[in-house]
């Protein structure tokens, strides 16, 4: 699911695909996804906050399935650390009238940006 920034620290936007089993194939899904950070998780060491090590993140999209699938929903998303994301989401297909609901999980594999902001 890669993302661009559209609001620093609050609002991204991008493309999302995957594939998954049903129907007895493997069938593909995608479209824009949209994601809107709802609160950050402060670290405090003695009293003292010390940092950010997460966030929660709700995320709405819409997806075309290539077996005529039609879903619009969304996920709640915790990211900890910028380098793991874990959440759950469901989506209704509008057009096969079904609920879809799915568990997420994520590793980043790129390189995090540095902050030259100092």
């Amino acid at each position: 699911t890669p993302q661009y920034t559209v609001v620093p620290h609050l609002l991204r936007a991008g493309l999302i695909a995957g594939s998954f089993y049903g129907a007895k194939k493997i069938q593909g899904e995608f479209g824009p996804v949209v994601s809107i950070k709802i609160k950050t998780l402060k670290a405090n060491l003695r009293g003292a906050e010390v940092g950010s090590i997460g966030n929660i993140n709700l995320q709405l999209n819409h997806l075309w399935g290539t077996g005529k699938q039609r879903l619009l929903g969304g996920s709640i998303i915790l990211d900890a650390g910028n380098l793991i994301t874990v959440g759950v989401s469901a989506n209704r297909d509008y057009k096969l009238k079904t609920w879809w609901f799915q568990s997420e999980f994520g590793i980043r594999i790129s390189k995090k940006h540095k902050n030259t902001d100092i």
